[in-house]
């Protein structure tokens, strides 16, 4: 055996455990095997549109739309972990929102999203019906409250409110 056809060898097994370690860290992530139509997760390279309805007056973009066998699929990325109770009504509604501009501009529904969670939890959610007309409802709400004079803050999660940035000259926080 040349010494040029030992280093060709281990440069091949090199790159063999790279793609075996790629393939494995993709599998325990929980994102689905496929080809990758959109990508917003590089925070970096942020070339891709926004997918745009003008129909439901709705924009986004989704971490990444994956091309799978069973159809496209939106992923988001969180990078905190998943609350013990499931997922946050919060998290499922921005990804029920990305399955509505899926169907809306592409013109296929989506059986399902995911929710990637910290320490490669993902959590698939099923697209519904029930949750496609409740993101209708939610932007019908929105453009209601965007057209009245007096719009009140939620304060369901006193956190947030302590959180808030406008917690100063807000006359509804809570004390």
């Amino acid at each position: 055996m040349t010494e040029a056809s030992l280093i060709l060898g281990i440069v091949f097994i090199l790159a063999l455990l790279v793609w075996a370690n790629a393939r494995r860290r993709i599998a325990q992530s929980g994102v689905p095997d496929g080809n990758v139509l959109y990508q917003d997760a590089d925070r970096r390279h942020q070339l891709t549109r926004p997918l745009l309805s003008q129909r439901i007056g709705l924009v986004g973009k989704p971490d990444y739309l994956i091309k799978t066998v069973e159809g496209i699929v939106p992923v988001e990325l969180k990078s905190r972990e998943c609350p013990r109770s499931g997922p946050r009504a919060s998290d499922i509604a921005q990804l029920t929102a990305y399955c509505v501009l899926v169907e809306d501009t592409l013109g296929h529904a989506p059986s399902h999203g995911i929710i990637q969670y910290a320490k490669h939890f993902a959590q698939q959610i099923e697209y519904t019906e029930n949750g496609r007309k409740r993101i209708l409802q939610i932007l019908e709400e929105m453009r209601d409250a965007r057209d009245s004079p007096n719009v009140h803050r939620s304060h369901a999660q006193p956190g947030r409110c302590r959180a808030c940035g406008f917690r100063a000259v807000c006359d509804e926080r809570i004390e």
